[in-house]
């Protein structure tokens, strides 16, 4: 069944503008293939297109025989599959946000400022076992947790508004990324510390100013996430819809970084010129979030360096679930258990 939502209908018809799409990775022990080595999973979502409405829902009746997947072009078998109801790993939710920066509001995260109530009727959706924390990072080159993973919706809340009303940050350094690497490090450390093992979820509320003619320290900053399988997700009140990516594969600088983190993950960078929107936004992340799709595979190998991924429906399944998008990361990074 498709499911259809009367926030995301609201949001299609107030200009919330979705970039495209991609997926997720990570390393779990393959209960189901007992004894044998750590199975790649990679986590995603299907939103198809209503014929009559041509509104956009969640397509969550998919099956394992529906999806082919394919590790550097080379197709590879299926070997576990879980969707929405049936997945047992909660979600670590963190909330990203840049600190005080004396910059338009709507190019950096002060556009949350004072409206961070606006977001709780949302996370008041998070299912028994999510958790939420807080993060920030700075251009001289600082980040930090701010807010540890916990159960607290009002104290992640009011973490935001601590790090937006502090002092502006002037110190403005090229190398913004170092604050980007350093943040997600702390945050990595922070999840994996959680028990049970929790799926991390970057949330960055920013404007996405951030630019880059360091592509190397780009990519580093991704990869010490990729390994985590998370998504990351973005959201905005400015209208940026660019192609980043593109311009990364040309070896030339980088606008619009958090788009191409979104894109490269599986996520999606959301923007929309109304503040009130962003609550619903979230809503429905939550939803894609809750409803996702986990395929299980084993790599051929497992040499620690970046594999294209691609997951894409059967014939058969585009011809019963037409006008369907999938978004499944573009690339993972196999890893060998550690011993």
């Amino acid at each position: 069944m498709t499911i259809h939502t009367a926030f995301f209908c609201l949001l299609i018809g107030s200009l919330i503008l979705p970039v495209r799409h991609l997926g997720a990775q990570e390393l779990v022990p393959a209960d189901a293939l007992q004894g044998q080595r750590p199975l790649t999973l990679a986590n995603g979502v299907a939103e198809q297109e209503d014929k009559q409405t041509h509104n956009i829902g969640l397509l969550t009746s998919l099956t394992k025989t529906d999806f082919r997947l394919f590790d550097n072009g080379h197709e590879v078998a299926i070997q576990t599959f879980s969707a929405g109801a049936d997945l047992s790993r909660p979600i670590a939710l963190w909330l990203i946000v840049q600190c005080n920066m004396a910059l338009p509001d709507d190019e950096t995260s002060g556009f949350m400022r004072g409206k961070t109530q606006s977001l709780k009727p949302a996370l008041q959706h998070l299912n028994d076992g999510d958790l939420i924390g807080v993060a920030h990072w700075c251009d001289d080159g600082q980040g930090a947790v701010d807010v540890p993973l916990g159960t607290s919706i009002d104290d992640a809340l009011q973490g935001v508004e601590t790090v937006l009303a502090a002092k502006a940050n002037l110190n403005h350094n090229p190398q913004g990324e170092l604050g980007l690497q350093q943040m997600v490090q702390q945050i990595v450390k922070n999840t994996q510390a959680a028990t049970p093992a929790r799926w991390p979820v970057l949330l960055y509320l920013f404007g996405d100013r951030n630019a880059t003619s360091d592509n190397r320290l780009a990519n580093s900053v991704l990869a010490d996430f990729t390994v985590t399988s998370g998504m990351i997700y973005g959201m905005g009140v400015g209208t940026r819809d660019t192609d980043p990516l593109e311009a990364m594969r040309n070896g030339g600088a980088t606008s619009n970084l958090i788009h191409s983190y979104c894109k490269r993950t599986g996520g999606q960078y959301y923007s929309t010129p109304r503040t009130e929107l962003l609550g619903p936004t979230l809503d429905y992340i939550l939803s894609q979030l809750h409803l996702r799709y986990t395929l299980g595979f084993d790599p051929a190998k497992l040499d620690g360096k970046t594999h294209d991924l691609r997951v894409e429906l059967t014939k058969d399944a585009q011809k019963r679930f037409p006008k369907t998008a999938l978004r499944f990361r573009t690339e993972y990074i196999p890893l060998a258990p550690a011993h």
